[in-house]
């Protein structure tokens, strides 16, 4: 379990890093055009970050596995939703 655990760990790292690149760049791309759908861009990639980076830190504390993935799940379904809606459903 141990090389699963930190595999779990080196995963939940690079999501943080690569998710924290892509919000960095759509908020910078968001300042500079004022593009409603980039904004909403960047907030959906937060929540499918944060939802990860939750779930493993949630973890960590030994919170029940339901719980995390229960964290997670909504975390990213919440942040899926609104990458749809900076696709498709956005007027600028």
């Amino acid at each position: 379990m141990g090389l699963a655990l930190d595999i779990l760990t080196i995963a939940q790292v690079l999501i943080l890093i690569f998710g924290g690149v892509v919000i960095f760049y759509a908020s910078k791309s968001y300042s500079r055009n004022k593009s409603r759908s980039i904004l909403f861009l960047a907030i959906g990639f937060a929540f499918v970050t944060i939802g990860a980076v939750a779930a493993g830190v949630a973890f960590e504390l030994s919170v029940d596995i339901y719980t995390v993935e229960a964290i997670q799940a909504v975390c990213q379904a919440i942040g899926f939703f609104i990458i749809v809606y900076s696709l498709v459903g956005t007027k600028e």
